[in-house]
């Protein structure tokens, strides 16, 4: 038979536009929640993509937060990993800040620290993370510098897990500035003023939980074992999905789930069809290849399948099969790098993007802040970059032992700030752009959106400073 060598149009989200139309609704007025997958729901169609230099719990706890669902990397031990998971599972719906003084602390920097934090009081706490009490800032100006701060401790309430309600209720009242939270005793956090006055609308899971998620590969039985049951979403974090023995671990690894199963990466029709037909269990698809910004398996392999081209390619497949959207949801994942791109995305079909670099930047990422100059960075990385493959507690993936070449970079992204307020800029794009179209929901948008090809462009920046290949 002769080879089929018909060019296909792989379009990217900087080779089309969204074309207006008559709008019933206000930006307002729009509705963003959607799924992540068959059984979980969002109220911002928003996942971490489950990098190192990205997804670890604070991430997690963030996105959750704020509507959506983090996606814990997997370049470490399994054991590990689920703490990271159990860590989200665990902690309050509510953000706690990391601020409190050890008892052993002198007078003179404690006030200090809370003159900078604006805080009238802090939880102190003892080498063994138990909260002894509360240090008043007005105690503090009479206190020579060489005291430590136990000498002024005063009672007060501290809530364990479970009371973060009670905490937030005694915050707003004014009671306390900042109100220690404990689990099983040990120093948790603090809910101060600000997260206490903080408006969320977090992912929860039927008994109030936040949702998150975790990356497993289909050769890795124990990890998925390990993890199946504790994260809402078991996501496939292979680089090419729609492989023979990729689809056999896969059918043998779904029977037994009971976390719902992302699978993926795929970019075609072919693939979602023969991954839908041949595993039982589907609750999800991660769409795209090559399309991210530290992505260089374009270059390296001459292969990719664009985001944008992948999600059509997914609903292309999904309506051949007669299988709703919202059945069986679509991920979008690669080169998001902004709500633009993202109502793009969600008119081609998906449910939901999904992003490293938007989230490289902030505070709560898991790679340290870096000064270069007068300006701050934070390291990024591919994973399958030199410095993930050299780490590589995933050799199916990660390690030289499965691929010996490179196909991502590392590099620095500028830092952003907290991931509150990138989530809440995104989520206030999304609305915008839903109303441009003329849809007040995610299905509305599937039903009404009208793509229009840009015949001529300048290409667009990443905002990845690249530091090595």
């Amino acid at each position: 038979m002769a080879q089929d060598t018909r060019l296909v149009e792989a379009l990217s989200f900087d080779d089309v536009v969204l074309v207006p139309s008559l709008s019933p609704v206000e930006p307002w007025q729009v509705d963003i929640t959607s799924k992540a997958s068959r059984n979980v729901r969002v109220n911002v169609p928003l996942l971490s993509a489950p990098m190192d230099t990205v997804s670890e719990w604070r991430l997690a706890v963030a996105l959750a937060l704020l509507g959506g669902v983090g996606v814990i990397h997997r370049n470490m031990p399994v054991e590990e990993q689920r703490r990271h998971v159990e860590r989200v599972k665990s902690h309050p719906v509510v953000e706690l800040a990391d601020v409190a003084v050890y008892e052993g602390e002198e007078c003179c920097r404690v006030r200090e620290a809370m003159r900078s934090l604006g805080l009238r009081q802090l939880p102190i706490v003892d080498s063994a993370e138990a909260v002894k009490g509360y240090v008043e800032f007005v105690d503090l100006e009479a206190c020579s510098c060489g005291t430590p701060v136990a000498k002024l401790v005063k009672p007060g309430p501290v809530f364990e897990l479970g009371e973060e309600g009670k905490a937030v209720d005694h915050v707003k009242r004014g009671k306390l500035d900042a109100a220690a939270m404990t689990l099983k005793g040990r120093f948790l956090g603090t809910v101060s003023v600000h997260e206490a006055l903080a408006v969320y609308n977090p992912a929860l899971d039927e008994e109030g939980r936040l949702r998150v998620a975790a990356a497993v590969s289909p050769f890795d039985a124990k990890r998925a074992e390990t993890l199946d049951g504790v994260a809402d979403i078991l996501v496939s974090d292979v680089a090419h999905f729609h492989n023979v023995n990729v689809l056999d671990a896969a059918k043998r690894l779904v029977k037994s789930l009971e976390s719902d199963f992302v699978a993926g990466n795929l970019g075609t029709r072919e693939g979602v069809l023969d991954t839908v037909s041949r595993l039982e269990k589907v609750d999800g698809l991660r769409m795209g290849i090559a399309g991210g910004s530290i992505c260089t398996t374009s270059g390296v392999a001459g292969i990719a399948a664009p985001t944008l081209f992948a999600v059509m390619q997914a609903r292309s497949a999904l309506e051949e099969m007669g299988i709703g959207l919202d059945t069986i949801p679509v991920i979008a994942d690669g080169g998001v790098r902004g709500p633009g791109d993202a109502v793009k995305a969600l008119a081609a079909g998906a449910s939901a993007v999904m992003t490293g670099y938007m989230f490289a930047g902030t505070d709560e990422a898991a790679a340290p802040l870096v000064r270069i100059g007068n300006k701050l960075y934070k390291p990024y990385r591919g994973m399958a970059s030199r410095g993930a493959l050299e780490k590589r507690y995933a050799a199916d993936r990660y390690s030289r032992v499965a691929k010996r070449v490179e196909e991502g970079i590392e590099g620095l992204v500028e830092y952003r700030g907290r991931v509150r307020r990138v989530v809440l800029e995104f989520a206030e794009g999304l609305k915008a752009g839903l109303g441009y179209a003329g849809a007040s929901s995610i299905p509305e948008l599937w039903r009404k959106a009208r793509f229009a090809r840009i015949t001529s462009r300048i290409g667009a920046y990443t905002g990845v400073v690249k530091t090595s290949w």
